[in-house]
């Protein structure tokens, strides 16, 4: 089963592709772009991107025991673990960097639960870490433009949990344990990303999840209708953030909207209810998402939204925001 992590006024926008019409809400749902569509997606995500004489890559080099983990990257979700095994490679980093400067990575570790038993049919439970719960965590800079190996490492900084007097892991017999540390990144680029979103801890709760709920429906709907214009309009901000982060390039451009547009336009498409959730916030209180509550492995972690169709299961992640000067009740928006 393949997983993904994939208007103004109150006026009824029709927006249109292929047989199907699908009325947007832009009481609910506001577009950034909507000069974006499905036919020029791909030319404009190109010319957002400039390229370098050097282009900085950050990563990080996880090796985690007796622990998952989840890692966000100036409290944006960046990586999520569920297994007892380690990834050989480093995982790129800079579509939470925003800009030079420094940048913040916090990871959060629980429990392994049942996994030694179920990997390898024995073994005891842990509900909670343990004195040989452990983490290291090396960040590491290279040139996107030249080789990819061992030998082309920067190392920035390495960080490694803390222990008590013993030397046992600092939060041994504990359900949960969260650390954040600080490092020094120089990126060519400046996305705005969310930054100049509001702090939507501070708004009315009740209001705020009922307009996110709402925007998860109507993003949904575009899935259903095949609405591959609106997919495009709604998917640019976070695209574009991510393609001038990553550099990339032409090819793997066309890649990505191929990929998009296999997804909205699948067969027998179908929205599973939105439901067993929490509303979570991320970018420093200026990101809401609704979470799921399951923890199976292929869930945990990820949106409530799912939508189901011949090809796969997709999980969307639909990242709200507030801009600036902007009033709930008229509606969230896509974060870029």
């Amino acid at each position: 089963m393949k997983v993904r992590f994939a208007l103004f006024g109150v006026l009824m926008l029709i927006l249109a592709c292929g047989p199907e019409r699908k009325s947007i809400d832009t009481k609910i749902v506001n577009i950034q772009y909507p000069e974006i569509n499905a036919a020029n997606f791909e030319q404009k995500l190109v010319e957002s991107v400039k390229h370098y004489a050097n282009e900085p890559m950050y990563y990080m080099r996880i090796n985690k025991s007796n622990c998952v983990l989840e890692v966000l990257v100036n409290d944006y979700p960046m990586h999520k673990d569920y297994k007892l095994s380690n990834y050989a490679t480093p995982l790129d980093i800079n579509r939470g960097i925003l800009k030079s400067g420094e940048q913040k990575l916090t990871y959060r570790l629980y429990p392994i639960g049942d996994l030694i038993k179920e990997e390898y049919g024995e073994g005891d439970s842990s509900i909670t870490l343990t004195d040989n719960t452990s983490i290291s965590i090396s960040i590491i800079k290279m040139d996107g433009k030249g080789g990819q190996t061992l030998e082309d490492e920067q190392v920035v900084m390495k960080h490694n949990n803390l222990t008590d007097s013993k030397g046992h892991f600092i939060a041994s017999g504990k359900p949960y344990y969260e650390f954040t540390f600080n490092f020094k990144a120089e990126v060519p680029y400046v996305n705005e990303g969310w930054s100049k979103g509001q702090d939507l801890t501070k708004l009315d709760q009740e209001v705020l999840e009922q307009k996110t709920l709402k925007f998860y429906k109507e993003y949904a709907s575009v899935y259903e209708s095949k609405n591959a214009d609106l997919l495009a309009k709604l998917k640019f901000g976070t695209e574009s953030r991510n393609a001038v982060a990553l550099y990339k390039k032409e090819p793997d451009i066309k890649e990505l909207w191929k990929e998009l547009l296999a997804d909205v336009k699948a067969n027998n498409t179908k929205i599973q209810p939105i439901e067993n959730y929490k509303m979570v916030f991320f970018g420093d209180g200026k990101i809401v998402f609704l979470l799921t509550n399951s923890l199976k492995p292929e869930y945990r972690g990820l949106g409530a939204l799912v939508i189901d169709n011949d090809d796969s299961t997709l999980m969307p992640g639909v990242f709200l925001y507030l801009p600036e000067g902007k009033k709930l009740e008229d509606g969230l928006y896509m974060a870029n």
